[in-house]
């Protein structure tokens, strides 16, 4: 598709210019800018020492539990989160017994 643009310029003359263009439209700017915000990377930190910390202490099962815990609570499976709540609260647990 094209079109025919009127230009009139400095020196007194006058064109036709003749445009070609496209119905597509430009990729969308995600929102937010590109800069992270402080508060997403300060949870992301923390989470990664969270797990981090379970792996050095508890080994495997420590992180199987924490994902456990977590699917569940994202799911909203009572039955999933409650096995990984237990499962951490073994491993805290088990010196003491």
């Amino acid at each position: 598709m094209s079109w025919r643009k009127f230009c009139l310029h400095s020196d007194g003359s006058a064109t036709f210019r003749t445009a070609r263009f496209t119905t597509a439209s430009p990729a969308p700017k995600p929102e937010g800018g590109t800069t992270m915000p402080a508060l997403a990377l300060l949870s992301a930190v923390f989470v990664v020492g969270v797990e981090q910390t379970l792996q050095w202490k508890y080994g495997a099962s420590g992180i199987i539990g924490m994902l456990l815990l977590t699917i569940g609570i994202k799911a909203k499976n009572p039955a999933i989160s409650s096995t990984g709540a237990v499962v951490l609260a073994l491993l805290v647990a088990g010196p003491a017994l």
